[in-house]
């Protein structure tokens, strides 16, 4: 019989503490044990207990159980299996013992009639059993596993003769009937794949001579049919007295699906799903290895990067729609893989954004040859369902030396591109730090900008707009400030990050709650004011609702607010939101910058406002040029014949006033007229005529 442990642990139940006193007094003086004890006093205790903390047995008294004790047995055995239970009771009753063998529990002992030496009998009897028990459980699990596992082929390998038998299931593994004779070591490694062979024998040798406890390896095995096949085999070797190998015997598992699995796992982690190019995480390790190679061949240089960018390639899936727009991009990429050269790579990043790998250029003239090339590949049409569409490409290029980190390299052919993007369509550009300088600023002005808006820490300065033949105060044009920055960088740069929502917002309230204060004045009940409103603020779904908050909260006139919405902005969709803002909140619009020539006239038809504002570098050029005037002229009558006033921007001069005048343009700003007020300087021209400046 095996020892106790030492100390045993043993939970005692017990209702109280002079019901547990004498199984605690038993316990102390038994002889060759050392107890550990823990004592609860109900079942519900026991078995919390016993979740947290390991027991070796439990000693439970009847007393602790109101139904004489087999109640709380079953419970604590249901939820602590792996614990004996030894019931005690006070006294003798076959009816209670036979009913605790059929819950379950380890003995039955009747206090009183237990000596200390019986009691440590009983408990080793008990830990001793359990511990069978648990190991016959484990041998099943052992059994089933070996069930489970009857499918994989066995072999045997003499070592002394030199001679493996081959179940007939391994040989059936790979195509061979069960009369193909067993063979050799040798003749077994001759099937394995030439570039897994070594490193098996080398781990088989490993186990042979003890410095592997186990022998397990995956490999490639030939199959009749000439393919090769994917197997794990695993072995044990059986030793002589003296630790030599006589026999190492062994399974062997085709793992082929697994190991193609995991193969497709790996390729799409890799790889871009639409077109099979790599993606960026590929692309980046590849760019990393040429880093590597060119540090031990010519640190000079390296390779280089082309970043591009689809042109109009929004109009496909626009037009056509997003599978016309996936067979597009996969045409580009088989294109562009038409252009490498044999060590090259093409990615693509997402999107209609490719990257290529040039390896081995150290000169940048021969990145910008291939960049021309790639260009001049793509200019043939495309053909989409019968049409043929014509799409270029904006591209970046970036050089990379022995000393540059791939992401940094990505990164600035990336600002290469977007400067050849900005330049115009279909160009290329060569990466320099000054690009690298103004992105860092863009991020600076951007984070500033963030915190502007939060902080409030924009102003809003307002230009008088006047009646051109009197010089009459008729309203004020809100333009947003920011400390000494151009809007000319700010505003642009809030729009592409959607900061122009947030700030948009707030130029409006804070324009509107001026022109409440300004109506108030006894000059100002008839003044109007313009809000400049981006088309990606249009585009925002709940802009009218924002709209209506904020004429509520403000208290100002509807009919006193315009909405000055640039030409280039001025599309379908926006136009259906100012007919909205009019309909439903009785907002009007202007049409700002108009002459730019980016819109369509058509959108002046039953267009929703009450004015076009001229586009100034067509008022600046009147007077020096002929044809501005003319173009002022045309301007200023296409917006009569459709019921539409006109307003003048830009006018810094008598003469540019006089003659808007004569072309019966009715409203004029500008710095001849006025330089954006303050607020308090806006009021006081309201109510005096001189600005408070």
């Amino acid at each position: 019989m095996s020892a106790l442990p030492d100390p045993v642990a043993i939970l005692a139940v017990s209702a109280d503490e002079a019901r547990h006193a004498p199984t605690r007094e038993l316990l102390w003086r038994m002889p060759d044990a050392q107890p550990e004890i823990h004592w609860v006093s109900s079942a519900d205790a026991a078995v919390a207990a016993l979740a947290v903390r390991d027991e070796d047995v439990v000693l439970l008294d009847c007393d602790a159980d109101p139904a004489g004790g087999t109640a709380a047995a079953r419970r604590i055995l249901r939820e602590a299996p792996h614990v004996p239970v030894i019931l005690i009771a006070r006294g003798p009753d076959p009816a209670l013992d036979r009913a605790a063998a059929d819950a379950g529990v380890s003995d039955f002992l009747v206090l009183g009639d237990v000596t200390p030496e019986e009691l440590e009998r009983s408990i080793r009897y008990a830990v001793a059993r359990k511990r069978e028990l648990s190991s016959l459980a484990a041998s099943g699990e052992r059994y089933a596993l070996a069930l489970r596992g009857s499918n994989d082929g066995l072999w045997d390998w003499d070592v002394a003769s030199d001679r493996v038998y081959l179940s007939p299931r391994w040989k059936a593994m790979l195509g061979y009937s069960e009369a193909k004779p067993d063979g050799t070591r040798e003749a077994w490694l001759d099937r394995i794949h030439p570039e897994d062979r070594a490193a098996l024998a080398e781990a088989l040798e490993a186990h042979l001579s003890g410095a592997a406890e186990h022998f397990e390896f995956e490999h490639r095995i030939r199959h009749r049919d000439g393919d090769y096949r994917w197997m794990l085999a695993r072995g044990t070797a059986v030793r002589n007295a003296e630790g030599q190998p006589l026999r190492v015997v062994g399974s062997q598992t085709d793992v082929t699906d697994r190991k193609e699995s995991e193969r497709r796992l790996q390729h799409d982690a890799m790889h871009d799903a639409l077109t099979g190019l790599p993606n960026r995480v590929l692309f980046l390790d590849r760019l990393d290895q040429t880093i590597r190679r060119a540090q031990r061949r010519h640190p000079e240089g390296s390779a280089a990067v082309l970043f591009l960018d689809l042109d109009r390639f929004k109009l496909v899936n626009d037009s056509l729609g997003h599978l016309a727009g996936d067979r597009l991009l996969v045409d580009v990429a088989r294109r562009l893989e038409s252009v490498l050269r044999p060590n090259d790579t093409v990615a693509r990043l997402g999107g209609d954004e490719f990257t290529l790998l040039l390896d081995e250029v150290t000169d940048v003239r021969e990145a910008i040859h291939i960049a021309e090339r790639v260009q001049q590949t793509l200019a043939a049409p495309f053909e989409l369902e019968g049409r043929g569409f014509f799409v270029g490409a904006s591209i970046g290029i970036a050089v990379a030396t022995a000393d540059s980190l791939p992401e940094e390299v990505l990164r600035d052919a990336d600002v290469a591109m977007y400067r050849a993007k900005g330049a115009a369509k279909g160009r290329h550009a060569v990466f320099d730090a000054g690009m690298h300088d103004q992105v860092v600023r863009r991020l600076d002005m951007e984070g500033g900008l963030r915190r502007a808006i939060e902080e409030r820490g924009l102003d809003v300065a307002y230009q008088p707009i006047v009646q051109a033949a009197t010089g009459r105060l008729v309203g004020f044009e809100a333009l947003c400030r920011w400390a000494d920055v151009d809007p000319a960088e700010f505003v642009p740069l809030a729009e592409e990050t959607g900061l122009v929502l947030a700030l948009g917002r707030w130029v409006l309230e804070t324009a509107c709650t001026e022109l409440a204060r300004l109506r108030r004045l006894p000059h100002g009940a008839g003044l109007i004011m313009s809000v400049n409103v981006s088309g990606r603020q249009l585009a925002e779904p709940g802009f009218v609702e924002v709209l209506q908050e904020v004429l509520e909260s403000t208290a100002v006139e509807p009919r006193a607010v315009r909405l000055d919405v640039k030409e280039d902005d001025l599309s379908p969709p926006a136009r259906t939101v100012l007919e909205q803002a009019f309909r439903d909140a009785g907002v009007r619009s202007h049409i700002d910058d108009f002459g730019t020539g980016a819109s369509s006239l058509r959108l002046l038809h039953r267009f929703p406002g009450d004015a076009v504002k001229v586009w100034r570098g067509l008022v600046a050029g009147m007077g020096r040029d002929a044809g501005s005037f003319e173009i002022v002229r045309a301007i200023v009558g296409l917006a009569h014949n459709l019921g539409l006033e006109v307003i003048a921007e830009g006018v810094e001069t008598r003469e540019q006033l006089d003659y808007l005048k004569v072309l019966g343009c009715e409203f004029a700003q500008g710095f001849h007229v006025s330089r954006p007020l303050t607020a308090d300087a806006a009021r006081a021209l309201v109510e005096t005529g001189v600005p408070a400046v």
